[in-house]
């Protein structure tokens, strides 16, 4: 699923928009808890009850919209190397207790604010749910502070990579937050188009699924031959979409 907002995020940094307003919401919604927890110690609980339950409905509409889908492309398919990878275990584990927060957060509205729960799954002592779930969804928020800086603010450099000669003509198209340069390029038949990843993270996905390239970051580069005369459009999975939406380009084969 595709989310239709705009590709720029408004922060200055290498995220897109929907990462920035996912951090700035997340940071909004950590903000109004602790309103919460205040209108609580004053007293007012219908005042908490319509704060708190507002953020744990407003985070499941950004999990389903941003966080989600974000997980899906960008580390669900490297899980087994997760291990291995400083941010993507960050992301894994954010993911995690992000989840718990989550949950235990529906949990404490539906025992206090509706009557569906069973007696046997209630409890009346709300002070110490609460406060768990408030220092567990503050560092869930800190940890996707850290994971944005580490994926976005402070990426990892990488060296170039050298590429594998090849007989063919070569063509090059950079990317950049958040486009392809040239957008349309034109090669020879058995000419090559080397992707050169100048900033940003992205992938690269043929309309047709005929190529697809790994997870680049700054300093990556990714080679695909063309054997055969065409046109073959392609999208960035992170940032475009299929029919050249947003971040997409085109190779024609001559």
């Amino acid at each position: 699923m595709k989310n239709h907002f705009p590709m720029h995020g408004f922060l200055g940094t290498e995220a897109s928009f929907r990462e920035d307003l996912n951090l700035m919401v997340q940071l909004s919604m950590g903000v109004a808890l602790l309103v919460g927890r205040g209108f609580a110690k004053r007293k007012n609980f219908k005042a908490h009850r319509i704060c708190q339950s507002s953020v744990v409905g407003l985070n499941l509409i950004f999990i389903f919209l941003i966080m989600g889908p974000s997980f899906h492309r960008q580390v669900l398919p490297h899980l087994s190397t997760a291990f291995h990878e400083v941010r993507l275990a960050l992301a894994l584990f954010h993911a995690t207790l992000g989840t718990l927060a989550e949950l235990l957060g529906v949990y404490i509205v539906l025992v206090a604010g509706t009557p569906l729960l069973p007696e046997s799954l209630r409890f009346n002592h709300y002070k110490p749910w609460m406060k768990t779930a408030l220092a567990l969804w503050w560092t869930v928020i800190l940890l996707g502070v850290c994971l944005y800086l580490s994926w976005y603010v402070f990426p990892v450099k990488k060296a170039p990579q050298p590429v594998a000669p090849t007989l063919s003509s070569t063509a090059v198209v950079t990317l950049t937050n958040f486009e392809f340069t040239p957008k349309t390029i034109t090669i020879p038949e058995n000419g090559t188009v080397k992707f050169v990843d100048d900033t940003g993270r992205h992938k690269v996905v043929a309309d047709d699924g005929s190529f697809e390239s790994p997870i680049l970051e700054s300093g990556d580069k990714y080679a695909h031959p063309f054997t055969h005369p065409g046109t073959y459009p392609y999208h960035c999975d992170f940032h475009g979409e299929k029919g050249g939406k947003d971040m997409a380009g085109t190779v024609v084969v001559r």
